[in-house]
């Protein structure tokens, strides 16, 4: 990859988290600052999952039905920011962020699966460069969170909208100068004729055809329900211990930190055995779940997100290299869109429908149980694939599994 790709790619990819950290990060504790109830805080993160579920779909068939990566990201920055000028200043109008809130929703979450389809596109899938780059991201949206949650508890909220929109305009600026993929580049007018005739109502199907690819859906779904509760409800749990919003700012450095090294080393995670790799994305959140049931203070808690994170560190390069080897080239945006749409959203929506009506019913203990009886079933589903010496049907390279 030139010199040029590598650094537009790495502040693409920067803007967009640094972003995300700014904005969505804190846009839970602000509108609770502003008097928003925890009940339509609640309804309001269940319409962003759900809206970047329908958008992981939408977006994800957009780059693969007119093959394009670069006018959707740019798109999808310039919705964001006219969506968190208007939540930032609407705030006392619950109809108005009714409709906001999803929308952020709906273009943010399925933005970044589009940036990392843009990179492996651009750098011939090659996990060394993908890695290499997708790291950096982590490391500056721990920066961003770490000191934004300084600042707001300085000076209030209104950072989060200069941070937001500088991360913005560098990141149209990115997106405007950075290439279509490769492949999109040298595809010819009877590539993209086959494509629109192969796209159609099967495209579902087509994505789902490998059992490899919906072995890992299966994996993703049962993990990111077990984690979900958590994820979304980390400033009450944080609270419940003791803690406040900065450090809900040190718990985010904490995530976004220990995700980089692993992320920057995908090619030589990617050498181990895929079974060992999915018992660690079961094991890790198990012990996660077990410091948040047991936590005193919020050390315990920013230990579980060590750990959680070590395994999205090697969740993120896994689920992009079983998609790549299992999934069409022609259907692979939808195919990245699908896998984080259920790991993050699909996960997050029916955790809400619960969580947080146990928490008031049965206190904070009785749901993280919960979590730890769910996160059992891919431990105990991962443990038996990786102790069976049989052939593994589900793995994406069976003669580097056989025998294991």
């Amino acid at each position: 990859m030139k010199k040029s790709y590598w650094i537009g790619f790495s502040l693409l990819e920067i803007s967009y988290w640094c972003y995300h950290a700014s904005f969505i990060g804190f846009l839970m504790s602000y509108l609770m600052s502003k008097g928003i109830t925890n009940t339509m805080v609640s309804i309001f993160m269940a319409s962003f999952l759900l809206a970047s579920f329908v958008g992981s779909f939408f977006w994800g068939m957009v780059c693969d039905r007119f093959r394009t990566n670069r006018k959707v990201s740019v798109a999808c920055f310039l919705i964001a920011g006219a969506a968190m000028y208007l939540i930032y200043f609407s705030y006392d109008s619950i109809p108005l962020l009714a409709v906001l809130y999803p929308l952020i929703g709906f273009v943010s979450l399925p933005h970044a699966t589009n940036i990392d389809s843009w990179l492996l596109l651009a750098c011939g899938n090659n996990l060394s460069v993908f890695g290499k780059i997708r790291c950096l991201p982590s490391l500056f949206y721990a920066v961003t969170s770490f000191v934004l949650g300084r600042m707001i508890a300085g000076y209030g909220y209104s950072m989060m909208l200069v941070f937001g929109t500088i991360s913005l305009l560098m990141g149209i600026a990115a997106a405007c100068i950075l290439p279509e993929g490769r492949k999109a580049v040298q595809d010819s007018r009877e590539d993209k004729a086959e494509v629109k005739e192969s796209f159609n109502i099967h495209s579902l199907e087509q994505v789902l055809a490998s059992a490899s690819y919906r072995y890992l859906i299966l994996i993703l779904f049962l993990v990111g329900l077990a984690v979900a509760p958590v994820n979304n409800l980390k400033a009450p749990i944080l609270e419940n211990v003791g803690g406040n919003v900065s450090d809900l700012g040190v718990d985010a450095f904490i995530c976004a930190v220990v995700q980089v090294p692993f992320i920057a080393l995908a090619d030589r995670i990617e050498r181990y055995s895929l079974r060992l790799r999915y018992l660690l994305l079961a094991c890790l959140p198990f012990l996660t779940l077990l410091l948040a049931f047991y936590a005193v203070s919020p050390v315990m808690i920013f230990a579980g997100s060590f750990l959680y994170n070590m395994g999205v560190g090697i969740l993120i390069p896994t689920m992009r290299s079983v998609t790549e080897r299992n999934v069409a080239p022609a259907f692979r945006n939808l195919g990245h869109n699908i896998a984080d749409a259920v790991y993050s959203s699909l996960t997050g929506i029916i955790s809400l429908l619960y969580s947080g009506l146990v928490m008031d019913l049965y206190g904070m203990r009785s749901l993280l149980m919960i979590c730890i009886l769910v996160v059992l079933i891919p431990f105990v589903m991962t443990s038996s694939k990786l102790f069976c010496r049989m052939p593994n049907p589900c793995c994406c390279d069976r003669e580097r599994c056989r025998g294991r």
